[in-house]
């Protein structure tokens, strides 16, 4: 799979939804799916979900994955992610914060089903000391900003492994100046 950048503000409205970047998200993290699967993934509806993948399939954010049919006369749908990384960058600021806005709704969801499922007992303490999400505040610049995201990006990189012990990570980098009001 590809990366693939969007530039088009009604592309990017369509991904502003924090289902449907639930949905792609599961797509690409879990593997391909059925709307009934998709739906107890997620914890919604397979309706609600068979709705937004087939407003996703419109606009190439998902593609049927139809090798997967199977059932009677294999009649079940599968769907699979279109591509491995959406980049948005539109001149839209609005719709560039309404997708990074589903965005922080969809990481929430990530990182309260990994709280649940330690409380469930599914993570070992190894896993849930190195889980993490922590803040700093800091004096820059913009480049030093630009600089800073750079190098923790390539120490993502490194950190890529398919070793045994290995599992999916969700690494995100949010850096936002602020004034006081």
């Amino acid at each position: 799979m590809s990366e693939v950048t969007i530039t088009d503000a009604a592309l990017m409205r369509v991904m502003a939804h924090p289902l449907r970047m639930r949905i792609v998200g599961s797509l690409r993290v879990d593997g391909p799916a059925t709307s009934a699967i998709l739906a107890r993934r997620l914890g919604t509806d397979s309706g609600q979900t068979s709705h937004h993948l087939r407003l996703l399939a419109r606009h190439g954010f998902v593609a049927d994955a139809p090798e997967l049919g199977r059932g009677a006369h294999g009649r079940e749908r599968w769907w699979r992610a279109a591509h491995a990384t959406t980049v948005f960058d539109g001149d839209n600021r609005e719709d560039g914060v309404a997708v990074e806005r589903a965005s922080r709704t969809a990481w929430g969801a990530w990182i309260e089903a990994f709280h649940a499922q330690v409380a469930q007992g599914r993570w070992s303490e190894e896993w849930q000391r190195a889980a993490d999400g922590s803040d700093q505040v800091i004096r820059t610049t913009p480049e030093r900003l630009d600089r800073l995201r750079e190098q923790i990006w390539q120490l993502v990189e490194q950190a890529r492994t398919n070793e045994p012990g290995a599992e999916q990570v969700l690494v995100v980098l949010q850096t936002y100046p602020h004034r006081a009001s």
